[in-house]
């Protein structure tokens, strides 16, 4: 049976966001043109025009697509366990097992809040926070005594503690410092749950 136009379009579309993700996370945005995107899929460079208007407009698609903030946190449904160590070890798992098996998206992130000044980080944050919200509660809910006592300093901590593991973890890849994968974000976790004294 034929393709119709508009399905056709529709993977045009999709394969162009597509291609501009794998650009964007390998050259960053800046070096990366309409052209560039448009030669990625195969089509001439006025005909990406037909499907976005402009840049902005496909680095937005991609960020809806691709933002960690989009593909890491609906994982946050996901997460088991009856105990606040419980919830944030698995919390954490979940997070890094996503983070691994997409890794341009750290660099993606990178170019939200360097190359474009995080102008879409509220509305990305707007539309995940219901998530975040839900799991928080589930947390503070627990009955155990937590520090701090605003859910969302709580959860801005986890995240940067996260954030910390994924660049320490890539600076020492490969290389004598490098540690065990596992053993290293337990180690992350219990300063994050304990912190640092003994």
């Amino acid at each position: 049976m034929p393709t119709s136009k508009t399905s056709a379009g529709a993977a045009t579309r999709q394969a162009l966001i597509e291609a501009a993700y794998r650009l964007f996370t390998t050259r960053s945005f800046h070096a990366t043109s309409m052209r560039d995107i448009a030669s990625e899929v195969g089509i001439t460079a006025g005909s990406i025009y037909n499907h976005f208007t402009d840049k902005e407009q496909i680095v937005k698609e991609v960020l809806l697509a691709y933002h960690p903030i989009m593909k890491v946190m609906p994982v946050l449904e996901q997460v088991e366990g009856e105990s606040v160590s419980e919830l944030i070890r698995d919390a954490a798992r979940r997070v890094m097992y996503e983070v691994d098996a997409s890794p341009g998206i750290l660099n993606l992130m990178y170019i939200e809040l360097i190359e474009l000044n995080g102008q879409h980080m509220q509305e990305l944050i707007g539309t995940m926070f219901p998530l975040v919200e839900k799991f928080l509660a589930r947390v503070y809910s627990s009955g155990e005594a937590i520090r701090p006592q605003e859910p969302l300093t709580f959860f801005r901590a986890l995240i940067g503690q996260l954030l910390g593991y994924s660049l320490t973890r890539a600076a020492v890849a490969n290389s004598p410092a490098e540690q065990g994968q596992d053993a290293s974000l337990d180690e992350f976790v219990d300063i994050f749950l304990h912190g640092a004294l003994l």
